[in-house]
């Protein structure tokens, strides 16, 4: 079977107006249907010398093992019309199984690590982070302050077909080839803990239970990207040394909090789609002066233990976003 198949089956299904196509393979059987926009499902079959090896077939062209069950994978075809982008999913069913085509439209743009705003310097402290390959690194930001994004960037710099990449989600989909999409439930996280997965990525580490789930797993070394709401990396800290885990594991899990905020940008006119807004950066590194520091203090919240942090910070080269913020501005990027 050719590629030219499953592209002229998917273009079916969009002209028709349908998200979703579902194969379903039994022995001796292959069935095909698909809910249009008319809202009436729709059921076709192929001629049976093109139902032959149609399954494992379609498994080699989406570089998809025998035997392998997946959810949201997101895949790529591209074919003299243009490139169809969707969602694959691959479950039992009875004595068969059955494969479910998410069909998007369009794709959401993706931004780059170069095009977020990061200083030079810290740009390169984040590449070395994530490259890595073990511990958690969170991304905070106020809501609404562009740490979703962030975390995209990161997902594309880091997106090489020969990982295993597992990313938690309620509410953001993610679109790159080759990462697996499934919902942030804790049945989800003991699977993929159980896989043999490099990255996990979560958007939303303030789902309960979830920043425990996260260390844990960074523990295990594996790397852990994951976003979370909070509008400094020390208030970010703080919920994390609040979490029920013997210190040494935390210390030793966490990597980096990256923290921003968005600020508009300094515009001379106002062009359609022109962007408007930048991130501005805070990077704090747990390095071993900071894991002395909280290992030997009982950690709180008064006055004197966040000063006593922050100074220790300061001196190993933290720079907080207000330094991020004064510098964009010297830059006239900002007004």
């Amino acid at each position: 079977m050719s590629k030219k198949i499953i592209t002229n089956l998917l273009r079916y299904a969009t002209r028709e107006g349908a998200h979703n196509l579902t194969i379903t393979s039994r022995p001796h059987q292959i069935s095909f249907d698909y809910l249009p926009a008319d809202g009436v499902r729709r059921e076709f079959s192929l001629p049976k010398k093109l139902e032959q090896n149609f399954i494992g077939n379609l498994r080699q062209i989406l570089a998809v093992a025998p035997q392998e069950l997946i959810v949201k994978k997101y895949c790529r075809l591209n074919d003299q019309q243009g490139r169809l982008a969707f969602y694959l999913t691959i479950l039992p069913d009875g004595q068969g199984e059955k494969i479910i085509i998410n069909i998007n439209n369009r794709e959401n743009d993706i931004w780059r690590l170069n095009q977020l705003g990061l200083q030079t310097s810290d740009r390169h402290a984040l590449q070395k982070a994530i490259h890595g390959r073990s511990g958690l690194i969170i991304i905070s930001s106020p809501p609404d302050g562009g740490k979703s994004t962030t975390l995209r960037a990161l997902l594309t710099e880091l997106n090489d077909p020969r990982l295993n990449i597992y990313f938690l989600s309620e509410n953001l989909p993610i679109e790159l080839p080759g990462i697996n999409l499934l919902a942030n439930r804790p049945a989800n996280w003991d699977k993929i803990i159980r896989h043999d997965c490099e990255i996990i990525a979560v958007d939303d580490l303030d789902e309960a239970g979830s920043l425990e789930k996260a260390l844990r797993a960074a523990a295990s070394g594996r790397l852990v990207l994951g976003t979370m709401t909070g509008d400094d990396s020390f208030e970010i800290l703080n919920k994390l040394l609040a979490v029920n885990l013997p210190l040494k594991l935390k210390l030793d899990g966490l990597k980096m909090i990256v923290s921003q905020r968005l600020a508009d940008l300094k515009r001379s006119g106002t062009k359609k789609n022109q962007r408007q807004k930048i991130a501005l950066f805070e990077i704090l590194s747990l390095n071993a002066d900071l894991k002395k520091f909280l290992s030997e203090t009982n950690s709180d919240e008064t006055r004197e233990f966040a000063a006593a942090l922050e100074k220790i910070a300061l001196t190993s080269g933290f720079r907080p976003w207000t330094t991020d913020r004064r510098q964009k501005i010297k830059d006239g990027l900002l007004v």
